[in-house]
């Protein structure tokens, strides 16, 4: 089996680089990997002709794993990279005859979930990262009934976390080892969040295991835990105190003056309402559906956190973050 990403020089995508080493035959990206390699070409999914152009003479069964994405909060054209990217990538796949395609989707397309949300539970998106995923997802759908010679498989992966990530977990990390932390309200929501290389050997499990023609899913770890208990989790393997509790009236006398300096300047503070009200309500999503199927997890919850340390106290991330951070504000 041999393969090809699309936005493969990103989080999850280096991480389908490690495991999969010289399988993977192209990595095309906008942006280089952080590790040279021979197989990075720099090329934009929106640039269609010079896209489509890249004819495969390749007499192997190939997989084609679309990661490219526009997802942060920061960023725009999400449903240009997220919907049109995804018809180039879907032409680029029948041109080609590739065997198995893979779309990276997400949680997001489920809009609010405070109960937990399976494969089969209404998708009522709130915002457009999580509407151009929908829309790209119900193309896929279509598309792989006129095209029944290939494969999908669909990830609606939760919160992902892990090395070479800057995203929720990384910055809650950042904050109890500032020690400038509290937990806000009662801690009982649920947060749903997945472990990089757990994600990843979902996903090749999936490709290797199942011979459905179209299959999507879920995927977050198990046991799912409240934010008081996550923050417990990271305090033991600190080796830190445990935080205390603010109840929420008090963060919303603090947040009100910030939102008011916020609209005033037209300028991000970073701590409003919004976000701690987000911090406090739950994303809950269930992930049993994959589990049924025969996968289990290699990493349990304490490993995952503990890799996720190691990497932030063994590079310099603030480096890092500011070189990612440079690359995906112009997306």
């Amino acid at each position: 089996m041999k393969y090809i990403l699309t936005g493969g020089s990103g989080f999850i995508g280096s991480h389908f680089s490690q495991k999969l080493g010289n399988s993977i035959i192209f990595n095309y990206d906008i942006n280089a990997p952080n590790t040279p390699n021979k197989n990075f070409k720099c090329i934009n999914i929106l640039d269609k002709d010079k896209f489509l152009s890249k004819e495969l003479n390749i007499d192997n069964d190939i997989t084609m794993i679309h990661l490219a994405a526009v997802h942060f909060d920061f960023q725009k054209h999400f449903f240009r990279t997220n919907v049109e990217g995804t018809l180039n990538v879907l032409e680029y796949v029948k041109k080609n005859n590739i065997k198995t395609f893979v779309f990276f989707s997400s949680v997001a397309i489920y809009g609010n979930s405070v109960d937990g949300k399976d494969e089969n539970s209404s998708k009522n998106p709130i915002n457009d990262y999580g509407k151009s995923k929908l829309e790209a997802e119900k193309i896929i759908q279509k598309w792989s009934l006129d095209n029944p010679s290939c494969r999908v498989i669909i990830i609606r992966p939760a919160v992902v976390f892990g090395e070479n990530n800057f995203g929720n977990v990384y910055n809650l990390i950042l904050q109890i080892k500032s020690r400038f932390y509290a937990i806000i309200g009662s801690g009982d929501n649920i947060k749903s969040i997945a472990y990089v290389k757990n994600v990843v050997d979902s996903v090749l499990f999936c490709i290797d295991n199942l011979k459905l023609k179209y299959f999507e899913y879920n995927y977050c770890d198990y046991p799912q835990i409240t934010t008081e208990l996550l923050s417990y989790k990271i305090c033991n393997i600190l080796n830190l105190k445990y935080p205390v509790k603010i109840p929420l009236i008090i963060t919303s006398l603090i947040t009100f003056p910030i939102d008011l300096f916020e609209k005033i300047l037209k300028k991000d503070l970073k701590i409003n309402s919004k976000r701690v009200k987000k911090f406090t309500q739950s994303t809950f999503f269930i992930s049993d559906k994959i589990r049924k199927k025969g996968f289990s997890p290699i990493y349990n919850f304490d490993i995952s956190i503990k890799n996720t340390l190691n990497w932030i106290q063994s590079n310099n991330v603030k480096k890092l973050r500011s070189t990612w951070y440079s690359k995906a504000k112009k997306l």
